[in-house]
């Protein structure tokens, strides 16, 4: 039941959140609307301030009370320090502003503030979905019903309800919902939505097919050979929805970064009101807003939202994205790694080689065609270090070794051989990524830094002993996974330097009395639109 539930606990939160995203624009366009009549009538009517106060109240309220609300929430669970709290308090603080003695009125800004932070909370809104649904395109891989052969007939059924060993049938344009064996007919398969491979393979009896791909052709029939639950497309499911829980170097540090910076930052604020205004009180007998005002923009500058916000949702749109070209990466951390290897580590047989091990020798070891391609594009990428690993004999590796232009290979290795090799490649510093088609890799595939399992269609040991999983057999996917984590931590650094540079300048330039409070509503919510829309690149792949 575990797939039906989850399927439309899905299609329910994709609803709920359409909803939520048109509420919010309406509440949005209902705000604009009433803050220009607010700012017309301020225009047209002289009116006494604790008036115009209430007039503009009514769209502050409107748009605000979720911050507001959020503010006290975490007031009262003893988080004050959020993004909702400073902009309630720099909010409050611009409507308030205008009672003291000798100070200007700052309603419109202060409802402005309010509208473009909900403007920036329904870009992150919409952008958060699209990853989502880039990821739960992968949902619906795993069909939930299956056509069962039982008691001289056929009946559909719910997938997970299927034994091992029944025979489900499979017409044309079916996905198939189980792993199993072919027992009659032959067609061909588009595993897309597994290998991201646009050709599809010629299957027929006693072919193994994978749940998750489509039936293009005539109808067969599977003797299962997996449960519901074990099948390949429910393993890749589980293995993309656990991803988002590893979290990147970057990732961790933002959120860290945010915990501390925050209280300085209000800190820093009320020093910027007090201190200035009490020397002026005493100084020169007088009393001025403007230090007031310069640590509310300095509180509406300093919101971290569009880090906070922004690269959690880089790296969530590059694994989504990945995923979509058949490459699984386990989590944001190994992305970190990924973008930094210098020496890959290759298995020959099997993951550079089509051949398999039989016995103790090896049958058809021709290169694969792809596999001059994959070192060529990894030298281009400035993986300096490329080493072949080999049980095969010295003269078959040597000649390999000469075809692929490799500069380090070493044959005639037992398993625990190849784990001795790779160790000795990560004490010479840099990360080390080990690519094997994982049958017998499993122990090398731990030990590297990022074990990368290739070809891991049906393959479980592969699956889960590596960081990276190809589900096709071409190696240059594994040039392809470097580029995309590369890209990917160049997106959220670009939107880190962005962030921070722009807030700097218009802090110092706040602090210096130069700064608009609509130069600090730019500082926050224009960045972090901008950011998060920046975020969304990384969902191509």
């Amino acid at each position: 039941m575990a797939h039906v539930h989850h399927h439309h606990s899905h299609e329910h939160q994709e609803h709920h959140e359409h909803q939520e995203g048109r509420q919010q624009l309406v509440l949005i366009a209902a705000t604009a609307v009433l803050l220009a009549a607010a700012i017309g009538v301020e225009h047209w009517l002289a009116l006494p301030t604790w008036q115009l106060f209430l007039v503009y109240l009514i769209p502050y309220l409107l748009i605000g009370h979720d911050t507001l609300k959020e503010a006290a929430e975490g007031i009262a669970h003893g988080e004050a320090f959020n993004e909702h709290f400073l902009m309630a308090v720099a909010t409050i603080g611009a409507l308030c502003i205008g009672f003291l003695p000798g100070a200007e009125t700052e309603f419109p800004e202060a409802v402005f503030v309010m509208l473009f932070f909900q403007v920036g909370e329904f870009f992150e809104g919409y952008a958060e979905g699209q990853s989502r649904r880039s990821i739960a395109h992968l949902m619906d891989i795993r069909p939930d019903v299956a056509r069962v052969e039982r008691s001289g007939g056929c009946e559909t059924v719910k997938a997970e309800t299927v034994a091992v060993g029944e025979t489900i049938v499979l017409k044309p344009g079916d996905r198939i919902p189980l792993d199993g064996l072919i027992v009659e007919g032959s067609s061909k398969l588009n595993t897309m939505a597994l290998t991201g491979e646009s050709l599809p393979r010629d299957v027929s009896v006693g072919d193994e097919v994978y749940s998750g791909c489509i039936n293009m052709g005539a109808p067969l029939k599977v003797r299962t050979t997996k449960s519901f639950g074990e099948s390949t497309a429910s393993k890749i499911l589980e293995l993309v929805e656990n991803a988002s829980e590893r979290k990147s170097q970057s990732e961790t540090f933002i959120a860290r970064f945010a915990r501390i910076y925050t209280p300085v930052v209000v800190f820093g604020a009320i020093a910027i009101a007090v201190v200035p205004t009490l020397w002026n009180m005493v100084q020169y007998s007088t009393f001025s807003v403007e230090w007031i005002y310069r640590a509310l923009m300095f509180l509406v500058v300093s919101c971290p939202c569009a880090l906070v916000i922004s690269v959690p949702l880089t790296f969530f749109g590059g694994l989504g994205g990945a995923s979509r070209r058949g490459i699984l990466i386990k989590g944001a951390n190994y992305m970190d790694l990924l973008a930094k290897v210098r020496t890959v580590v290759f298995d020959k047989t099997g993951t550079l080689t089509h051949g398999q091990v039989d016995g103790t020798t090896v049958v058809n070891d021709s290169i694969k065609a792809d596999s001059a391609e994959a070192v060529s594009r990894l030298q281009a990428l400035g993986v300096s270090r490329m080493v072949m690993l080999t049980g095969d004999r010295q003269d078959v590796a040597d000649g390999i070794a000469r075809q692929l232009s490799l500069n380090e290979y070493h044959a005639e290795l037992l398993p625990a051989d190849k784990v001795a090799h790779v160790e000795r490649l990560l004490t010479d510093g840099g990360p080390v990524a080990f690519v094997g088609d994982g049958i017998n890799d499993a122990p090398v595939l731990a030990r590297a830094d990022v074990g990368i399992a290739m070809g891991a269609l049906g393959s479980d040991a592969a699956i889960d002993a590596a960081d990276v999983v190809l589900m096709d057999d071409q190696p240059s996917k594994v040039a392809d996974a470097v580029v995309i984590a590369r890209r990917t931590l160049g997106i959220a650094r670009q939107n880190v330097c962005f962030a921070i540079g722009v807030k700097v300048a218009v802090l110092v330039l706040a602090f210096f009395g130069l700064a608009t409070m609509w130069m600090a509503v730019f500082a926050d919510v224009g960045v972090t639109v901008l950011a998060v829309l920046n975020a969304m690149r990384a969902l191509k792949g």
